[in-house]
């Protein structure tokens, strides 16, 4: 029987290859349409990833309180309104809140751009900035005048550790370049600095912040700890993964809904180009089958040939679906997407220094190789047994005539 397979592949080449080829088209499509959606979802995480909380407090400027505030050098964003540390302490002492900590956002104005600062807690350095030196140093707690640079701020202005800037109307030394791990990056700002610095270039007194950053002791807890800080204190904007997802939009849409409903129609199709084409080549070979039975075969004995045949196709097809579905998503991590920023507050103004964008972290997906493989394994294996059966009944001298 294994030579008569063999024969078959090399003697209907055509025919092998357009079984093969149905089902490769559908497992690929299947697979990368997979990675993609999953690798929008996880480019949607990286922002709250790299500040290393779970959700991002701020105060929404309800009441025109920073109306008054100048438009020219160093500011809070629009429509932001500080926070204390007295605050700051209230929702460190919620339920399900694991750590709390707090940071300044500023903008400064210059006459043809702008530039983001952070405003750090010398003692409170998310892990994951300290964690992304690549040159230099952070800042200890004796230090001032003294800055970080997100890394592509620094390479596209030239800066490295040791040079000078200025920042509304002082100068700061460059102390260290940071730089998100895995190459990825979203920088919550151009520069980080103390947080003391910060305060006194907006003017604010050494107690306040405008963004608090918290971490919850369980995903799940994200939306009721969401409810206990409004409780606490009133009104506030609250950023985590899901709203940052939200935020994308068409995006959203894509790797939510339509890419799974595309991925499923994808392998279907397959699947269906698949079962037509070994139905009718089946169903083509009559007179094979009525030599076949005219020299001994049994009906059991071509169906078994012909099922083995279906499901060898379907599998190899499957094989190079998944080499084809592999390529397609290493052609999709190199897709550059543009992320919003951790606050909702950047301003569209012409001139600014280039956004740097993600890249999608599209990888295959096991689960959606096994789901491919079996769908369409399966589903060829039945095709070809029902028609398989069907065509064995045939008496010898009535295949022949057909």
């Amino acid at each position: 029987m294994l030579v008569y397979l063999l024969a078959e592949g090399r003697y209907r080449l055509s025919r092998t290859i357009g079984s093969i080829a149905g089902v490769a088209l559908g497992v690929a499509l299947f697979t990368a349409l997979v990675a993609a959606g999953d690798g929008f979802v996880t480019a949607a995480r990286q922002p709250l990833a790299e500040v290393g909380a779970d959700i991002v407090i701020s105060r929404p400027d309800v009441m025109g309180e920073a109306a008054a505030q100048t438009t020219r050098g160093v500011r809070q964003p629009f429509g932001l309104v500080p926070l204390s540390f007295a605050e700051l302490d209230q929702l460190s002492r919620l339920s399900s809140v694991a750590d709390v900590s707090g940071g300044l956002l500023l903008w400064d104005f210059s006459a043809n751009s702008y530039q983001t600062l952070l405003g750090v807690d010398v003692d409170a350095i998310p892990a994951q900035l300290a964690a992304s030196v690549a040159q230099g140093r952070l800042f200890a707690r004796d230090d001032a005048g003294v800055v970080v640079v997100d890394q592509h701020y620094a390479a596209f202005f030239s800066m490295k550790p040791g040079a000078t800037v200025d920042i509304g109307g002082s100068s700061f030394e460059v102390i260290g370049i940071v730089a998100a791990a895995g190459g990825n990056q979203t920088a919550t700002a151009n520069f980080y600095l103390p947080l003391v610095d910060a305060q006194a270039l907006a003017g604010l007194d050494g107690d306040q912040v405008n963004q608090i950053y918290m971490r919850v002791e369980a995903a799940a807890d994200v939306e009721s700890v969401i409810a206990l800080v409004e409780a606490q204190l009133g009104e506030v904007s609250a950023t985590t993964q899901q709203s940052i997802v939200a935020v994308m939009g068409g995006i959203t849409e894509v790797s939510d809904r339509f890419a799974s409903i595309a991925a499923l129609a994808a392998l279907l199709g397959g699947l269906l180009l698949t079962s037509v084409t070994l139905h009718a080549a089946i169903s083509m070979r009559a007179r094979e089958v009525g030599v076949m039975k005219a020299t001994g075969w049994r009906a059991r004995d071509v169906v078994r040939l012909f099922t083995i045949e279906g499901v060898a196709h379907t599998a190899l097809g499957a094989v190079v679906g998944i080499a084809l579905g592999w390529l397609t998503i290493l052609a999709f991590a190199q897709i550059p997407i543009e992320l919003p920023a951790v606050s909702d507050t950047t301003p569209d103004l012409a001139e600014v220094a280039p956004a740097v964008p993600l890249t999608i972290a599209a990888s295959l997906s096991w689960g959606a190789v096994l789901v491919a493989t079996a769908t369409v394994v399966m589903g060829g294996g039945l095709v070809s047994f029902l028609s398989a059966r069907r065509i064995s009944r045939l008496q010898p001298a009535d295949a022949l005539r057909t």
